[in-house]
């Protein structure tokens, strides 16, 4: 399969060039028919499943629970990447090696209209609870006319450790999970006004008022959210200069829908997605802003929220601090922190009780001075509005205050 419309058929070199020169035009996208047309010929699973349909929104969307039906092409390069479960189960996208980088290409996108020096230092906080050292050599590669030097820092890591790290880059970008930059902040050992970074990006999940103001004054520079997921990559970003967020309606179909974003990538063809739904609600902005950049706007109305929980002494813990992914045989998992502050781990798996002894053990880890309960079936726990993996009824106040958005 392949659809020519994309700009992951030009050589690498050319790659920011064009996604920069295309930013600065309208975007136009492929004809219905011939994208239709493209999908039939990947396999017979999408034969059958687009049928006689003739345009673009007679095809029934994809949901997650059905990327592990999509016949993958057969690559040496492919490689698998757990999405984070915050549908209610995690799934597994293979992409080969030219579409992981052209992921970073659109990722990296925003940073061709940014002020940046030719050597650029950053430090991008991670899922995780490591850190790297001052003296640990940066992950390196260029891009846009820029070399790019790369620390990171996990989202459960020591404080003193990511604070050591970032007084001795002095980063000119800090990018990554918004939580994960939050708590940071919020347990930082020692003065923060040192590091002055040229903006600070922000992504994974969407970005609330209050964590873009700590983090804006915190490091005393601009902050520029990013939006996207696993599935699809980069779907937006928030411009430097007008500070819409811009998406990358170029290189992905984005259809807003009140039943959450559909999303069709067009530079993925090892694993295609046609019509995928994410859940997330969106609407395209009703005027054009008045930005060099004609990429359209996004206004994003609600994205899937996970809460913070507290241990026994009282202490607020990120869930993406949680490490669950890790066990083996886990399929899917949701958490729920009840009034009295227990929690319960309700879970999916193909070897229940050794699952469910190691979900204990972290949980009561991860968690601890809490009442600890596991039980199979995640569709036993019901809850109504709008999906959480984590879920939390223990105050009201902390409930509102700590919220982050799963994506």
């Amino acid at each position: 399969m392949r659809l020519d419309h994309s700009i992951i058929h030009a050589a690498e070199t050319h790659w920011a060039e064009r996604l920069r020169s295309r930013a600065l035009e309208p975007p136009d996208r492929p004809d219905d028919a011939s994208l239709l047309a493209a999908f039939r010929e990947h396999a017979d699973w999408y034969r059958d499943r687009i049928g006689a349909a003739q345009s673009l929104a007679d095809v029934p969307p994809l949901a997650k629970a059905d990327i592990a039906q999509i016949p993958v092409l057969a690559k040496d390069d492919l490689k698998d990447v757990r999405t984070s479960g915050t549908s209610g189960f995690q799934v597994t996208v293979r992409n080969d090696k030219r579409e992981r980088e052209f992921r970073r290409a659109l990722l990296y996108r925003p940073q061709l209209f940014c002020e940046l020096p030719n050597q650029v230092t950053q430090v991008v906080f991670v899922d995780g609870a490591w850190c790297a050292r001052p003296g640990d050599p940066p992950k390196q590669f260029d891009y846009g006319g820029c070399h790019y030097d790369t620390w990171f820092a996990g989202a459960a890591g020591d404080p003193h450790d990511i604070l050591r790290l970032l007084n001795a880059v002095q980063p000119d970008l800090i990018r990554g999970i918004a939580s994960a930059i939050v708590r940071f902040i919020e347990q930082a050992p020692g003065p923060l006004h040192r590091i002055r970074p040229r903006y600070v990006g922000p992504g994974g999940e969407y970005l609330r008022h209050d964590w873009r103001t700590r983090i804006a004054t915190a490091f005393d520079t601009q902050v520029l959210d990013r939006y996207g997921s696993t599935e699809t990559g980069a779907l937006a970003w928030q411009c430097p200069h007008c500070e819409h967020y811009h998406a990358n309606a170029d290189e992905i179909l984005i259809e807003p829908d009140s039943n959450g974003l559909i999303a069709t990538p067009l530079f993925i063809s090892s694993q295609p997605l046609l019509r995928y739904r994410l859940g997330d609600l969106v609407e395209w902005e009703p005027e054009p802003t008045d930005c060099l950049i004609q990429l359209p706007t996004l206004r994003i109305r609600e994205a899937r929220r996970d809460d913070w929980v507290i241990d026994g002494a009282g202490n607020r813990i990120s869930p993406l601090g949680f490490q669950f992914e890790q066990i083996p045989g886990l399929a899917a998992w949701r958490l729920h922190q009840a009034g009295d502050g227990s929690l319960t781990m309700y879970f999916d798996s193909a070897t229940p009780g050794c699952t469910a002894a190691a979900l204990s053990t972290s949980l009561l880890e991860a968690v601890p001075g809490r009442v600890v309960r596991v039980v199979e079936g995640v569709w036993r726990f019901t809850r109504p509005g709008k999906f959480k993996r984590v879920s939390s009824d223990f105050t009201k106040q902390d409930r509102e205050s700590y919220s982050t958005s799963a994506r």
